[in-house]
């Protein structure tokens, strides 16, 4: 079996690192890409002897330890006052450093969630990272993907210039997302789906009118995996309608059932309070409502983030068909798969299957 991988500094003069006992010169600390090379394992002294200490211009002290060949993972995130959510991220990092095998580590974009976007980055290059890739852990592209992750992204290339990094796009409506919205809602509700229900998909909400169209892009798409054939799509705030208003709407069009899910990633107080909500219209009208939670720290969610860490890396050259049912397997259109590009009386043909 192979032995580990380790990075070796080359100590030709000017780039040695300080010695116990001796000043340190002044001058340009090394460019670790250049100055540290891939070497077999070298352990004179036997068990317990570290690599030569290396640095990364912005990291603070010298570090021990092999440099990763793969690009680290950073994850940025809104930020949160429920410790639910907080503890949901641990989890959910737990999975991404099984599946990846690289450091990985999460920012917070608020200023009362620690720690934040630089400070993440920095316990990332304290383990050898010196190339990250930064993934916006949202839900779709509204403001705080727009603006604050950029900013915050660009605070982190100037902490750590040496630092090669290179940022991926927000998780948004990934297939996987979708399979795992089906699962919660099918996992709260039992046979036929009646005229009366309804399929109700919520968010926080944005002043962005891009990303609160992708909540009822998301709403539709998922009423056609679900069978649903009455779905509403709302808000917390910020935006309308919000889901007491909604709610109170289908009481009045006649629902009697109403399935509840929540477009989150995390636990949040937004959530909480459509969950308030929810349980007032259910004491004032006596309509069923089965909560099919969020998505939260799930596997599937891990999965997500990683595709999104793949694309930067190796491209992803597509138009706009992450959801083209010749790509990904829906109700009834599940012929269309991979099904050659080509339209008109073919297409129909293959369809309903006198073509294969």
């Amino acid at each position: 079996m192979s032995r580990p991988r380790r990075f070796r500094l080359d100590t030709s003069p000017g780039l040695r690192p300080p010695q116990p006992g001796r000043g340190r010169k002044r001058g340009k600390i090394p460019d670790v890409r250049r100055a540290c090379e891939p070497t077999q394992p070298h352990l004179p002294g036997g068990r317990g002897q570290r690599s030569p200490p290396w640095r990364v211009k912005g990291a603070g002290r010298w570090q021990h330890g092999p440099m990763h060949t793969r690009p680290g993972l950073l994850t940025i995130a809104h930020g949160t006052r429920d410790q639910r959510g907080a503890d949901e991220m641990d989890e959910l990092l737990e999975h991404l450093r099984r599946r990846l095998h690289a450091p990985v580590g999460n920012g917070w974009l608020e200023e009362f969630a620690e720690p934040d976007v630089v400070t993440a980055a920095g316990r990332l290059v304290e383990q050898g990272v010196t190339r990250m890739v930064t993934v916006p852990f949202l839900s779709f592209g509204a403001g705080h993907a727009k603006t604050d992750v950029p900013q915050g992204v660009a605070e982190l290339r100037a902490a750590f210039p040496e630092v090669t990094v290179r940022h991926g796009r927000v998780l948004g409506l990934h297939p996987e997302l979708f399979a795992l919205a089906r699962q919660r809602v099918e996992a709260v509700r039992s046979g036929t789906i009646s005229e009366d229900e309804v399929l109700l998909v919520t968010a926080s909400g944005s002043s962005d009118p891009d990303a609160n169209g992708d909540l009822w892009k998301a709403a539709r798409f998922l009423a056609e995996g679900t069978g649903h054939r009455w779905v509403e799509a709302a808000f917390a705030g910020v935006t309308w309608p919000t889901a007491d208003v909604v709610l109170r709407r289908a009481v009045a069009a006649g629902a009697r059932r109403v399935v509840l899910f929540s477009w989150s990633l995390l636990a949040g107080l937004l959530e909480r309070r459509v969950a308030r909500w929810a349980d007032q219209v259910a004491q004032e009208s006596r309509i069923e409502i089965l909560d099919a939670g969020r998505f939260g720290p799930d596997p599937l969610v891990a999965d997500v983030v990683l595709d999104r860490y793949r694309e930067v890396l190796e491209g992803d050259p597509r138009m706009n068909c992450d959801l083209c049912a010749y790509r990904v397997p829906l109700p009834g259109l599940e012929r269309r798969v991979a099904a050659p590009s080509a339209g008109g009386r073919r297409a129909a043909a293959v369809e309903e299957g006198s073509e294969t």
